[in-house]
């Protein structure tokens, strides 16, 4: 780029020099009404080169790498794989599962009972682009035989957090698990993190560099007792070298609203504004379960952490509950969202705490408590698993698309397909779903009453895009091929959209598709129409 000489002796030359023209003709009127002359061609252009194909008048978006690329969006057809289950399993109860992302692999923990033995276990699945199972590592004795209510891995430490009730006694604890190819599945020994039965918890790692433990546990015969407590974990060559260590827990401090009792308890971190919610339901009877929620900020880390409250919240407007470690914070949206089998809600610590509205995504509740939700990493779809409540409670999946906001107060929730039916099961509590960004599939783990668990492989039906909430350029006004340059109409030109048939004066928004329309599907502004084959560009916010 050349240099530019400001001459306060020649502004004549410093205006060419800058692309205007002399003073005196800026402001000339051309004789033929109040029209002037002189004035520099609005907008701004940029020659970039082309990745793929380019088309005149089509949409851009700016690519990593400086290059553009037509906005397009591509079919991806639904794949459902046949079902596993464990070797000599006769009946699969609650666990969870989750994608282990340095392995490529899912990891899962829940209690089954294999051969006579009712326990917990730990096992490794594999899926394939066919959405095919394989099992890496046969389940193994893991953690508390009580129940497992929640797991999350952590690529920092390359380890699956579990979350327990223990057996005999019944207390709270917590281990983790680890595998590699060449050491196969390692688990640590249990750590009770209370001296009394409180179950229907759960565990998370936030801070820096999942540097603590968050637990928040409920005794579920009272509404006074809970506790939130924060740990450190120092990690081993594998898991069964790890330890956990906690200088002790402290009142959660959620107030009560006249339930009986609390169920199902989460915490939730938020990393960009260093905030914890501290989740849980309250039990007003069996169809009116409501709830309660405090956020506030962490000090310190690992087992020295404190909570101090900011807030509270009191849903009166939910019947049922999400599951303990169900509620998660969802990095593209930036929200956690929250769901019950019929209604979705998310939630958002930016500016402080807000909540949207309940979205109804089906009209009635499954008849048996079943359900999970998973996002698309990404992407703004999130897919909703459970049991069809108008189809005999069939394990079926819906494809949902979140439109946030400035705040979770003014997000949306999208319907874009379901109830798609996964298999004529019906989910029997803690149904649970990881996602793999290697394969695009999902594996769902699905309790049945009195039976063995199933999982299956599952890709789902979309639409996908390359167009994101913040990567429109302009248009091109050019046909180019691949690794061409291209002009792109930045904000302020006047581009020529290929479609036509625009309405004067008329806002438009970009589509997934590459095509502009008048409703905003949260991917930008493309401009006002000036004619109806001319449009204004604008910025895309």
């Amino acid at each position: 780029m050349g240099t530019i000489t400001f001459n306060p002796d020649d502004l004549a030359a410093t205006r060419t020099a800058l692309g205007l023209t002399i003073g005196t003709d800026v402001l000339a009127p051309n004789g033929s009404g109040s029209n002037l002359t002189g004035l520099p061609a609005s907008g701004g252009t940029i020659d970039l080169t082309a990745s793929g194909a380019v088309t005149a008048g089509k949409t851009l978006i700016l690519n990593s790498d400086g290059t553009v690329s037509q906005i397009s969006a591509t079919s991806i057809s639904e794949i459902i794989g046949s079902s596993y289950t464990p070797s000599g399993e006769t009946a699969g109860e609650g666990g969870f599962v989750d994608y282990n992302t340095t392995a490529d692999v899912f990891m899962f923990v829940n209690r089954s009972t294999i051969s006579g033995s009712n326990i917990c276990r730990a096992s490794v699945l594999s899926l394939n682009s066919s959405m095919a199972i394989t099992e890496t590592e046969a389940p193994i004795t893991c953690g508390g035989s009580g129940a497992c209510y929640s797991v999350r891995y952590s690529a920092v430490h390359d380890r699956l957090l579990a979350h327990y009730q223990n057996g005999s006694p019944y207390y709270p604890s917590v281990n983790t698990v680890s595998y590699s190819v060449s050491n196969g599945l390692d688990v640590d020994a249990v750590s009770n993190l209370h001296g009394a039965n409180l179950p229907y918890g759960s565990s998370i790692f936030i801070g820096t560099d999942d540097n603590t433990i968050a637990s928040l546990y409920y005794t579920p015969t009272s509404v006074s007792t809970g506790y939130v407590r924060f740990g450190g974990l120092t990690t081993g060559s594998d898991a069964s070298l790890d330890s956990y260590a906690s200088d002790g827990e402290a009142d959660a401090g959620i107030s009560t609203s006249g339930e009986t009792y609390r169920y199902y308890d989460t915490p939730i971190w938020f990393p960009d504004e260093a905030r914890l919610i501290l989740l849980t339901h309250g039990y007003h009877s069996s169809t009116d379960y409501r709830v309660r929620l405090g956020y506030g900020s962490v000090t310190g880390s690992g087992g020295s952490a404190s909570y101090s409250e900011i807030g509270e919240d009191n849903w009166q407007d939910s019947d049922r509950f999400d599951y303990a470690g169900h509620v998660r914070y969802n990095s593209d949206l930036k929200r956690a969202i929250w769901f019950d089998g019929k209604h979705l809600r998310s939630l958002s610590m930016n500016g402080g705490y807000n909540k949207s509205s309940l979205f109804e995504l089906q009209s009635s509740y499954p008849s048996i408590d079943g359900w999970c939700l998973v996002g698309i990493p990404g992407t703004d779809k999130i897919v909703c698993f459970g049991g069809d409540a108008a189809d005999s409670n069939k394990l079926s999946y819906w494809l949902v698309t979140v439109t946030t906001g400035t705040n979770a107060a003014s997000d949306s929730f999208t319907k874009d397909s379901g109830p798609n039916q996964i298999s004529t099961d019906v989910p029997y509590y803690n149904l649970t779903a990881a996602y793999s960004p290697d394969v695009d599939g999902f594996l769902v783990r699905v309790p049945l009453d009195a039976a063995a668990s199933k999982t299956y492989g599952v890709r789902v039906a979309r639409s996908t895009t390359n167009v994101t909430s913040s990567n429109f350029v302009g248009f091109a006004s050019n046909s180019v091929s691949d690794g061409g340059t291209v002009t792109v109409q930045l904000p302020g030109a006047i581009a020529t959209p290929t479609q036509g048939s625009l309405t004067v004066g008329t806002k438009y928004y970009v589509k997934n598709d590459g095509t502009i329309g008048t409703s905003d599907d949260g991917y930008g502004i493309a401009g006002r129409a000036a004619s109806s084959t001319k449009l204004i560009v604008e910025e895309r916010a």
